[in-house]
């Protein structure tokens, strides 16, 4: 019977081998020490700290702006709400909610 390797997992960041003594885990994956990272803000995580999805992990902040709940009701009214959509570290995803023209906002 030949001799069959163990498999070592890889790393859903850098796509390398990630070994027992330099595995973090998140999401049910095993990241690198450097690659346990919030993909938008590039701040380092711990376990209590990270969010998860879809192979990507984030900081709570970063989370929240991507995924989180929009509009009037998730806040204290209308002065929580944020124009920041995380566009500045790159989230793409939700830039076209942004006002186009500042003389069509609304001030309460």
């Amino acid at each position: 019977m030949p001799f069959k390797p163990p498999v070592v997992p890889k790393c859903p960041n850098c796509d390398r081998s990630v070994y027992a003594a330099e595995e973090k885990v998140a999401g049910g994956y095993k990241w690198h020490k450097v690659c346990f990272k919030c993909s938008m803000c590039n701040k380092m995580l711990d376990s209590t700290s990270c969010s998860e999805h879809e192979k990507e992990l984030f900081c709570r902040m970063c989370y929240g702006r991507r995924y989180g709940p929009k509009g009037v009701g998730f806040g204290q009214g209308a002065g929580a709400l944020s124009m920041d959509t995380g566009e500045k570290f790159g989230n793409k995803e939700h830039a076209e909610n942004k006002p186009k023209d500042a003389s069509l906002t609304l001030f309460f």
